[in-house]
């Protein structure tokens, strides 16, 4: 019954539960790629918004190398420069290959190309979707002094308005069409510019993402996240990031498919460099020829198993030497870039992928050892292993461009799927939520599956049938939360999705749900205010954290009014539930600000909450001259709000300090102090080990590192010196300070993920008992969502006590 849903291609329906009281029904099912609705110009749009705030904080980078969108899929840290320059020479050098003239690039992006390219042409031509881009890039031509030879124009990949047909030698789609909505607009896009190249000329299509291995990279990048994940959960993530994945990744198979009906020709290669990273590994360059006068077919060149009829480089020497001046191809070959991840998604159940024999070898270094035999190596996928690689040997041409096609051979690796669909990432919520209800009017209940989980193929065994073992567990989703329906919503949707690095977001998904914290949501508060010219404080944010909730306020102006001053001593970190229940109190870190707990009062529903913040902040107040004036100052702000006991305090690494000696002078005074939890902090004659010398400057250094993760920090520099100087000032008191001795309890957290560890430093101001509880994270993580929420699993069931 599911497979006739119009949204369902495959379905199985299997009982879990190990004990007969557990026994449930799980359906599993296959979306139908075709039901989902691709909106090219919704997605165009999309990307636009993303080029122009990503490029807008990167106007001061050097023409030709700017590399602010480049970031590992692996940790999400930006690419080493020196393995985008690498990338960037091998790009250029494909395309100066074909001694061009007239050259076309769709996508021109922030001209890493065009830049390298432009001296060694007659016209460059270059079109892309953010104005701002373009019109930046254009600037830079004219300035280089090739404003004559440059023309440039913002429009879409499959807008060829303005452009002359049967113009250009050379039509470069570098990199860009992983963010085509789907395979068929890339074929529009294709055919397209076929028609404006002359005949002889050629499409180079760079970076393509290759479908074939996206599960192996996908285990790979939820492994990175997920270290300790057991084989189950992994192939569990790994079936949600294939499911959510938003670009669009293409088999080599699909291009040879596509040329045999579009292009007289069409070579296939490895991507060249020295680094193995997801850039060499799992991405691939396309050359498509348009009537090429002479091309060398190399399809059906003889082929050499290795580890078969040869074993090494030295044997396949002498079978080359044998064959003359033929060419020869080398199939099976153990792909280095590749082995371990493969072995990872084998391990995993994620693949079941046979490794080729022999010991694996470096694409790179077989290129070089052919070159030393006089033969150049065309190295491409393997058909049929996905973790080898073919080449193809030449003998060495010393002059001009020798034009090849066939260079890969499809066969049985690459399946049935040719491409993904990027749309279904947004189709998959509705559908989940459908299939239930659907079901429901055609089975009774007890015959309704108690879950439906999506998958990207069904798991089958060799022989064909369903491979139950390898079928994930049930997991909660947040796919179902609902599709934006208007503009407003479909920006602030772009918002988070590209803040929070995640493929897809719906109107009813909580920015601090998906990832957000603190730092990020204030970031997300200047995105606001640059798209809509509104200022959404962070306190809304955090007040109404989804689209749908933000979009509203934004449509009818009425976004609350917050009086609380962001630098005030004492900051409200909610609003008052109204439990009667007492406050919580955060104490500040070294920069004298609490807004970091911002992230910390999603988990205190049922409590007011409250920062202390250092004096300093609004120019008019005299920073404090010691660390027993800070605490009687924070005393009285305290029972100003709260006059009586019990209460509750919280500090993290400055602020734990604070914490402990606002708690010992609240004892002191004869106070209840309920709860006292300090998270990663020393005593105060620990802090000059780490801080003696240094001065404000310095701080300064350390705050834009730490910001500049999150902001544009170029607009920030009166409040990074303000920070910076009440740091310095915070530093300097809290190295003349002696920690009293708290005669209460104290619940201690260490970040684990760190060398030192400062729990056992606290016994001799703790007179009650020290608990203490590791925290899978390192001291300068612990506001990150993961951290907070295993921090408050504890904190939570004390409270309730």
């Amino acid at each position: 019954m599911l497979v006739e849903h119009p949204g369902v291609a495959q379905a199985v329906v299997v009982v879990r539960g190990d004990r007969q009281s557990d026994k449930r029904l799980v359906a599993y099912v296959v979306p139908e790629p075709d039901s989902a609705v691709v909106d090219a110009d919704v997605q165009a749009d999309e990307w636009r918004q993303v080029y122009d705030d990503s490029y807008a904080d990167s106007g001061d980078e050097t023409w030709g190398e700017d590399f602010q969108l480049w970031r590992s899929s692996y940790d999400g840290e930006p690419i080493p420069r020196e393995q985008m320059l690498e990338w960037q020479d091998t790009a250029v050098a494909r395309v100066l290959e074909f001694a061009p003239r007239r050259v076309l690039e769709i996508g021109v992006g922030s001209g890493l190309l065009l830049a390298k390219i432009v001296g060694e042409v007659e016209e460059y031509w270059g079109t892309g979707v953010s104005a701002t881009m373009v019109d930046r890039v254009r600037a830079q031509a004219e300035q280089a002094g090739y404003g004559d030879r440059v023309w440039l124009n913002a429009q879409a990949a499959d807008d060829v308005s303005g452009l002359p047909r049967a113009g250009f030698d050379t039509v470069v789609l570098n990199s860009v069409v992983q963010y085509f909505p789907s395979v068929e607009y890339l074929d529009r896009v294709l055919r397209e510019a076929m028609e404006l190249l002359a005949p002889g000329g050629r499409v180079i299509v760079g970076d393509v993402r290759n479908a074939t291995t996206l599960r192996v990279l996908l285990t790979a990048v939820q492994r990175a996240e997920h270290p300790h994940a057991s084989h189950e959960e992994l192939r569990t993530l790994v079936e949600k990031a294939l499911l959510a994945e938003r670009e669009l990744v293409v088999a080599p198979e699909w291009f040879t498919e596509w040329a045999r009906d579009h292009a007289g020709g069409v070579d296939i290669r490895l991507k060249s460099g020295s680094v193995h990273n997801e850039l060499t590994r799992h991405r691939y360059e396309v050359v498509l020829y348009k009537e090429p006068a002479d091309v060398l077919d190399l399809a059906g060149v003889p082929a050499v198993p290795w580890g078969r009829e040869v074993f090494d480089l030295a044997d396949l020497g002498r079978h080359v030497d044998r064959a003359g001046g033929s060419p020869v191809r080398v199939t099976g070959i153990p792909n280095a870039r590749l082995v371990a991840e493969v072995a990872e998604a084998n391990s995993a159940g994620v693949l079941n992928a046979a490794a080729p024999s022999g010991t694996p070898l470096d694409p790179e270094e077989f290129a070089a050892w052919a070159r030393s035999q006089g033969r150049n190596a065309v190295l491409t996928w393997s058909g049929e292993s996905i973790p080898a690689f073919e080449a193809v040997l030449l003998p060495e041409q010393r002059t001009g461009h020798r034009t090849v096609s066939g260079t890969f051979v499809p066969g049985g690796v690459g399946g049935r799927a040719r491409a993904n669909n990027p749309a279904l990432a947004k189709s998959i919520g509705p559908l989940l939520a459908e299939l239930p209800e659907y079901l429901r009017g055609r089975f009774p209940e007890y015959m309704v599956p108690s879950a439906v989980v999506p998958l990207s193929e069904i798991p089958l065994t060799p022989n064909g049938k369903l491979d139950r073992r390898a079928l994930p567990s049930e997991y909660t989703s947040t796919v179902g939360s609902r599709e934006p329906r208007n503009s407003h919503e479909r920006k602030l949707c772009s918002l988070f999705s590209e803040l929070l690095v995640v493929e897809r977001v719906g109107i009813d998904d909580d920015f601090f749900a998906l990832g957000g914290h603190s730092l990020l949501a204030a970031r997300l508060s200047t995105r606001i205010r640059n798209q809509f010219d509104v200022d959404v404080p962070l306190r809304t944010i955090i007040q109404y954290p989804t689209v749908a909730e933000l979009a509203a306020l934004l449509l009818t102006g009425s976004i609350p009014v917050d009086h609380a001053d962001p630098f005030e001593v004492v900051l409200p970190l909610n609003s008052d539930p109204g439990t009667g229940k007492s406050p919580v109190w955060f104490f500040h870190g070294g920069g004298g600000l609490g807004w970091a707990y911002f992230s910390f009062v999603l988990h205190l529903q049922d409590r007011p909450a409250y920062a202390l913040q250092a004096r300093g902040f609004d120019g008019t107040d005299s920073l404090a001259g010691s660390v027993e004036e800070m605490v009687d100052d924070y005393v009285t702000r305290m029972l100003d709000i709260q006059p009586e006991g019990p209460f509750y305090l919280i500090g993290w690494s400055y602020g734990g300090t604070v914490a402990h000696a606002v708690a010992e002078a609240l004892d002191r005074r004869g106070h209840h102090v309920a709860f006292v939890a300090l998270l990663d902090c020393e005593p105060g004659s620990g802090f000059e080990t780490h801080h003696v010398g240094k001065d404000w400057s310095d701080y300064r250094v350390e705050l834009e590192d730490v910001f500049g993760q999150y902001i544009n920090t170029g607009n920030q520099v009166h409040f990074l010196d303000t920070m910076s100087k009440v740091m310095a000032n915070n530093m300097s008191i809290m190295m003349e300070f002696e920690s009293p001795i708290y005669h209460g309890d104290v619940l201690y957290f260490d970040a684990a993920l760190d060398d030192d560890s400062y729990a056992h430093l606290w016994r001799p101001y703790v007179r009650g008992s020290l608990e203490v509880y590791d925290v899978r994270a390192t001291h300068n993580d612990l506001h990150m969502p993961a951290s907070v929420a295993e921090i408050f699993e504890v904190i939570n069931s004390k409270l309730e006590k």
